[in-house]
């Protein structure tokens, strides 16, 4: 009788509003967080004329994809004789972006260069997208990228075992002025980065003057770390060394260090084990989602730096993609499809190993002291 009377029941009765009205708030939010990620993916798939008169978000419709122009063998495996930044002219094999003159034109690149080779032997092309050849072969982003894969490795190398250890430390070791130092460790998440970025130039320059050829080392020991006066500036040191010790990573992981049982210490106790063979043959084991939340913001944190670099460095060699594309914005200030097929290049990285970690990562979250 129950289940005849709820059938009856009039649609709006069997809403639950409370939920209709969560789901509505969630697709809102859905809809602006994606929003400008269609405009960029949609921007970049344009010629020059419709980038800066059409708007669509959703590639084909409004404009026409070309697949003459749009679409060109602009990747190329060739054996070329051309002259390095040495000056010196080298014969090798190796990939390079080259667009055909017919889409050049078509896509009214003003300030594209055509790579300079005294001799070339095709092997074979690649087709693919015009306006990310374009970006890439204009911004130099094969530079830039090498220079971001190698400091945020070691970004993230040096984070996982400083905040490991760390976070081990206050969760599972006693010592004298533990909880002031952990307190004082919080501390530090209210204060802005930009603020620390005066203080830590200071100390990255004179330490780095420290190790150079007119420095402590040389001049007390008879030897320096590098050729240079500063060993740090303009080099990996500087890039990676004042981010592996961050306190919300330390954080995160001294919470999911507490919730390990301390039965499982104590069974290790009794087989001989001390902390270090218990930390890396039980606790780790026990906290690879925590870890990959930690290896995912370290990740993205040294993949976005942009304002550090520009303040510890003065060339490309260790600029990272992010200042590389800050100056392709200046350059190409009036070609928007090049500036979003530049960005979508800089944040590839960042969506394929937040695909890969995805359900790892929300895990780790849960179990990390991040409810929410």
């Amino acid at each position: 009788m129950a289940k005849t009377t709820a059938a009856k029941r009039p649609w709006y009765r069997r809403v639950k509003w409370a939920h209709m009205l969560l789901y509505i708030v969630l697709i809102g939010y859905a809809v602006i967080s994606i929003f400008p990620f269609l405009f960029m993916f949609g921007t970049s798939l344009m010629t020059t004329g419709e980038a800066t008169s059409k708007r669509s978000l959703i590639p084909g419709i409004g404009y026409q994809i070309d697949t003459v122009n749009d679409i060109t063998p602009c990747i190329l495996f060739t054996k070329d004789t051309y002259i390095d930044k040495n000056n010196e002219t080298v014969t090798k094999n190796r990939f390079i972006v080259d667009i055909p003159d017919h889409a050049l034109e078509a896509q009214q690149y003003s300030n594209y260069s055509k790579p300079l080779v005294e001799e070339r032997v095709e092997h074979f092309r690649i087709p693919f997208l015009t306006n990310y050849c374009a970006a890439w072969q204009q911004g130099k982003f094969g530079i830039y990228m090498w220079n971001s894969i190698r400091i945020t490795l070691i970004t993230v190398a040096g984070t996982m075992i400083t905040a490991t250890l760390a976070a081990y430390a206050f969760a599972r070791i006693d010592f004298v002025g533990k909880e002031l130092i952990f307190a004082i460790l919080l501390a530090t998440l209210m204060i802005p980065g930009i603020v620390m970025n005066l203080p830590n130039v200071i100390l990255v320059t004179r330490i780095g003057e420290i190790f150079g050829n007119n420095g402590w080392f040389a001049q007390t020991l008879g030897f320096s770390f590098c050729e240079a006066k500063n060993c740090w500036v303009n080099n990996w040191p500087a890039l990676t060394i004042p981010f592996i010790a961050p306190a919300i990573s330390i954080f995160l992981l001294r919470q999911h260090f507490q919730t390990i049982p301390g039965e499982l210490w104590d069974a290790a106790r009794i087989d001989g084990a001390g902390h270090v063979r218990f930390l890396v043959q039980i606790v780790l084991p026990l906290s690879k989602s925590a870890l990959f939340v930690i290896l995912l913001f370290a990740f993205i944190g040294a993949w976005n730096e942009l304002a550090w670099p520009l303040l510890v460095t003065t060339n490309s060699d260790w600029r990272p993609i992010a200042v590389g594309l800050q100056s392709f914005f200046d350059e190409e200030s009036r070609l928007p499809q090049l500036q979003m097929a530049g960005s979508m290049i800089a944040i590839l990285p960042i969506l394929i190993i937040y695909a890969l970690t995805q359900r790892t990562f929300i895990e780790g979250l849960s179990q990390s002291g991040l409810k929410g």
